[in-house]
């Protein structure tokens, strides 16, 4: 496997286990089909959840993981113990932006506040053409069904263009996620500065 940023993949979820067992089957899933293609796993650096889900599927199959945590989560019992490279950061903010400089695609797991924040940050990232990267929703057992009516109503009501609603992917399985990656051919999007300059 090639280890640079062009083959790496960043995998946001939740790090709560207390939640229903497909969520934890399906991310394991996503991270052996990832690593079956020949990707990196770029992640929160969390052993639990569906970041420590993901992280064994890659694991299981003898890939390459990059976990990214802030300093003050990097404790016994909560980063994942068999990261390939574990990067610390003084900050949150800092985390995220390495997480996302080291990947050249991006999934949704589902999860809560935090996995929201960072998928919001990606898709707006691509809004504004800072990046042109896939990026992926995996909405296992419709857990995003209720985000992407919201994201239909930005559009009614105005909000944004329905164009936008391509800068993302909402895929079923791990098979759709890995597919679309494979196959994707960067969109061609409305400028968002002159769409605003038009107003």
């Amino acid at each position: 496997m090639k280890e640079d940023t062009a083959f790496n993949i960043c995998a946001f979820g939740a790090s709560s286990s207390n939640i229903d067992k497909i969520y934890i089957s399906e991310a394991e899933r996503m991270g052996k089909i990832l690593s079956e293609n020949g990707y990196g796993l770029v992640f929160g650096g969390g052993r639990t959840g569906l970041m420590g889900a993901c992280a064994r599927g890659v694991t299981q199959n003898s890939g390459r993981i990059i976990g990214v945590i802030p300093e003050k989560l990097n404790l016994p019992g909560i980063a994942y113990e068999y990261c390939s490279e574990l990067i610390v950061t003084k900050t949150m903010h800092e985390r995220k932006s390495k997480m996302e400089s080291l990947s050249a695609a991006y999934i949704a797991l589902a999860g809560g506040f935090g996995t929201l924040e960072e998928l919001m940050e990606v898709i707006t990232l691509k809004q504004l053409g800072y990046i042109s990267s896939p990026i992926a929703i995996l909405n296992t057992r419709g857990y995003y069904d209720k985000l992407i009516e919201q994201f239909a109503n930005c559009v009614k009501e105005g909000f944004t263009s329905g164009a936008y609603l391509d800068l993302f992917k909402v895929c079923a399985t791990p098979e759709e996620v890995i597919e679309y990656i494979n196959s994707y051919e960067i969109v061609d999007l409305p400028d968002k500065i002159k769409e605003v300059l038009k107003t």
